[in-house]
């Protein structure tokens, strides 16, 4: 079983309801944020999940937003707070190594803690 169809099963389990996207990505909603876990199938041990578009991105505060973005960064284990490519919006990402026999009940729910973290920091970088 791949990967993408473990994590699926899992996040059935826990009533999530999971949904792959045009990109083959998971998409899923808990506590009232939508999630993205994306098809990494080409390293099967990396686990990538984020949390889109937690702030607008603008020519004016690029600089702000990118210093809050790096306070994150700095601050927050396995999660990064990155501006998308075009510029428009940051997104808290998870990032990490998975072994081969994953425990999704003990790495997913700290990764959701942990992206809601990144997001916190965030807003609290960017609000001075």
């Amino acid at each position: 079983m791949a990967k993408l169809d473990e994590l699926i099963s899992y996040l059935q389990g826990e009533g999530l309801m999971p949904n792959k996207d045009e990109d083959g990505d998971i998409v899923f909603k808990y506590q009232m944020k939508t999630y993205i876990i994306f098809d990494t199938s080409d390293d099967e041990q990396y686990l990538q999940i984020a949390l889109p578009g937690i702030y607008d991105v603008t020519e004016d505060n690029l600089v702000e937003v990118l210093a809050a973005c790096n306070s994150v960064n700095r601050g927050i284990k396995v999660a990064k707070a990155i501006i998308t490519g075009d510029n428009k919006s940051v997104w808290t990402v998870y990032e990490s190594m998975l072994d081969t026999t994953p425990v999704y009940g003990d790495i997913i729910p700290r990764a959701l803690e942990i992206l809601v973290a990144a997001q916190k920091s965030f807003y609290e970088a960017i609000n001075g």
